[in-house]
């Protein structure tokens, strides 16, 4: 005797499909968690190891932090890879590993960055 038909499994197959997208919808909260983060704590070692984010997206975000201390609208493109991978290649010596990444950038780029 046979319990699935062709039929009954693709009926099946439907309502499994459905419930997944009930529940994709019923849930949004799962897939946008939001953290908050203290970017004078991360390190160096944090950086280089994405274990933040990436890092070219935490360069972005120190960029405008820093032109907004100058109050200057504007962002370079091509200064903005550059400095990253200057503060990358600071970051990656095993000294400095430790440091506050914000501490790294004064150092690599000057205090008014």
């Amino acid at each position: 005797m046979l319990l699935f038909t062709r039929g009954n499994m693709k009926s099946m197959r439907l309502k499994f499909a459905l419930s997944v997208i009930a529940f994709a919808i019923a849930c949004p909260s799962f897939a946008f968690a939001q953290v908050t983060v203290d970017v004078s704590k991360i390190t160096c070692k944090q950086f280089v190891l994405h274990e933040i984010a990436r890092p070219q997206l935490v360069a972005i975000w120190l960029s405008g932090y820093y032109a907004g201390k100058r109050q200057l609208p504007t962002i370079s493109i091509q200064a903005l890879e550059k400095n990253r991978k200057e503060i990358e290649r600071f970051c990656k010596k095993v000294d400095n590993l430790e440091i506050p990444l914000m501490q790294a950038v004064e150092k690599v780029l000057g205090p008014d960055q």
